[in-house]
């Protein structure tokens, strides 16, 4: 779940947590980096998909789609509103998700620890 990728956990499982008071462990809350912000701009020279193409090919053809480049639009006002906040588009990313009522547990995967500090 993330603010692309929502309908399954604010939709399809709402009977699962309402009849059985389950909750949901939802993974990729940053839509693979691309609520960091650090895909604004196009893609970075060191950044994954860049240096790992064949395996995000399919993200990096999306990215060049007019769906893509509406994402990146997206995420830019997002990122004017995280600034107004006082934090950065991945915190506010973060806690978007974390505040669901019906998410116990948000994983993400960092490449790099000093990635980890800037959220």
């Amino acid at each position: 779940m993330n603010a692309f990728d929502r309908d399954a956990v604010e939709c399809e499982y709402l009977p699962l947590y309402r009849n059985y008071g389950y909750g949901t462990t939802v993974w990729s809350p940053l839509a693979g980096g691309l609520l960091t912000g650090k895909y604004n701009d196009g893609i970075p020279e060191e950044s994954r998909l860049r240096t790992n193409g064949a395996t995000f090919s399919s993200t990096i053809e999306e990215l060049q789609t007019e769906a893509g480049n509406a994402k990146v639009e997206k995420i830019k006002k997002l990122t004017k509103v995280a600034d107004r906040l006082g934090g950065t588009i991945a915190a506010l990313s973060l806690a978007w998700v974390a505040k669901n009522q019906n998410v116990s547990t948000v994983g993400i995967c960092i490449w790099a620890v000093r990635k980890m500090l800037t959220v």
